[in-house]
């Protein structure tokens, strides 16, 4: 017995450790995603952390639940309602009463009633339509809003790379003041200069230093930034330098116009909300036709005297009503459903502006920014090679440490407006897809069920 309790604990303790290295493989191995702040993240698995852990998508996921709910909520009025009810019923008590007339003055009651509307004007289908165009619209808005927040996730990421290039830059302008600082040293000891260019010198390996911890602060708040928007608590340690972004076609700005009208969720779930609104109005006119329904109940009792020797009783109705006057109300609900068409309509026309501007915005930054990246990249090259030529002449005492200082700050300003430039066009180019409607489309296919596809 011992034998077999030793056999059946060593194979619970083998599938245990099995199961325990399955689950670490699959969930927490950096392959099938990032580890908080434990390692290097690359920019896919940021907008992945952040499709599983943003707060924003989690609340946009939340309405569209409710929508789908409200489906459930229009549709249940077209199915038969039925009710359970329980009285203890006390009456006056009556002295003398006629014969044939008298019954308790108390008794309990138990009955089930339930009804089934047969005709309303077409308002619950009408109900029931508006909802289902409504949750499209939801489905639509939270695709669209889980765009937006993956390109926020982007902007993030971006802005961090352009803080860590920062920091390298400052970097190297300590190094270089530290070289000139050395060689005004050096310069200082055999007479060839004052201690005037010692002193400079040395101001400008202070600004470096200055300049480096405040680059490595705005690196820290990127990070940090970027961990809020992955919706995860610790910054990653370091981020991964994504290749160049191109446009893969060569259409011009109304072809991307075009596209983007056939593409932008945000259109779409703006034309499925007109046509809610369309069918609330036709709910609404609803109201002023006749209603027929069908009732029925059955009730029993624990006293024969109430129904006259029976202890039980049913009824059933055909009830008809028409609302002869209800205040106005009625006319007044068709006229806000019809504001709220004449709302929707002119948020549609809104939307498709917007779209416009927002192609055509993306597009002229590209373009520009395309032209700064080459003008600035030919800038720092001669502003490297002005540099080259004032260090060497320094050292031969043909320049000055002004001149040096001169060359220095010019060639740290390039190389800090090419990181700009060239960062904020990666940008363009992502702020372009997201215009289109077509930003991570394979990538948030993959995290949308089937059943929320268009």
């Amino acid at each position: 017995m011992k034998t077999i309790r030793t056999d059946f604990f060593r194979k619970t303790l083998s599938t245990l450790l099995l199961a325990a290295a399955f689950f670490s493989f699959f969930f927490v191995s950096p392959a099938s995603g990032f580890v908080e702040g434990e390692r290097e993240v690359a920019l896919e698995e940021a907008l992945r952390s952040a499709l599983r852990h943003n707060e924003q998508i989690a609340a946009s996921r939340h309405r569209v639940t409710q929508a789908e709910e409200d489906v459930r909520i229009a549709r249940s009025p077209m199915l038969p309602q039925v009710n359970l009810q329980g009285r203890h019923i006390r009456t006056k008590e009556v002295e003398g009463p006629p014969p044939g007339m008298g019954g308790p003055d108390r008794y309990n009651e138990a009955s089930i009633q339930a009804s089934q509307v047969l005709f309303q004007g077409g308002k619950l289908r009408s109900s029931l339509h508006a909802s289902r165009y409504a949750m499209e619209s939801s489905r639509l808005e939270h695709y669209r809003t889980r765009e937006q927040i993956l390109f926020s996730v982007s902007g993030a990421y971006y802005n961090a790379l352009f803080a860590r290039r920062s920091v390298e830059i400052a970097e190297n302008q300590l190094t270089r003041s530290n070289r000139q600082l050395e060689l005004a040293q050096s310069r200082r000891e055999v007479g060839l200069v004052d201690m005037t260019a010692v002193l400079r010198a040395r101001v400008q390996v202070a600004a470096a230093v200055e300049a480096i911890e405040e680059a490595k602060n705005n690196y820290s708040i990127a990070l940090e930034q970027l961990a809020l928007e992955m919706g995860i608590t610790r910054p990653p340690e370091s981020i991964r330098e994504p290749g160049p972004i191109e446009l893969t076609d060569d259409l011009s700005v109304e072809q991307y116009v075009e596209r983007a009208y056939e593409n932008r969720r945000d259109l779409k779930a703006s034309k499925e909300g007109l046509q809610a609104a369309m069918k609330q109005v036709d709910a609404q006119r609803g109201d002023f036709l006749p209603t027929l329904s069908l009732e029925g109940s059955y009730s029993i009792v624990d006293d024969d005297d109430v129904y006259y020797g029976d202890d039980y009783n049913w009824q059933a109705a055909l009830v008809a009503s028409y609302p002869l006057f209800t205040g106005m109300r009625d006319s007044a609900e068709v006229a806000r459903a019809r504001a709220r068409q004449s709302e929707v309509e002119a948020s549609v026309n809104r939307i498709k502006q917007e779209i416009r501007l927002d192609v055509r915005s993306a597009y002229a930054d590209i373009q520009t920014r395309k032209t700064m990246v080459q003008h600035i990249g030919d800038q720092v090259e001669s502003a490297r090679a002005n540099y080259g030529q004032v260090a060497a002449k320094f050292e031969e005492g043909l320049a000055s440490t002004v001149d040096v200082v001169d060359a220095q700050t010019a060639l740290n300003e390039a190389e800090l407006r090419l990181a700009n430039v060239y960062y904020r066009l990666q940008l363009d180019h992502l702020a372009l897809k997201l215009a289109i409607g077509i930003f991570q489309k394979d990538l948030l296919s993959q995290y949308t069920p089937d059943n929320t596809r268009r």
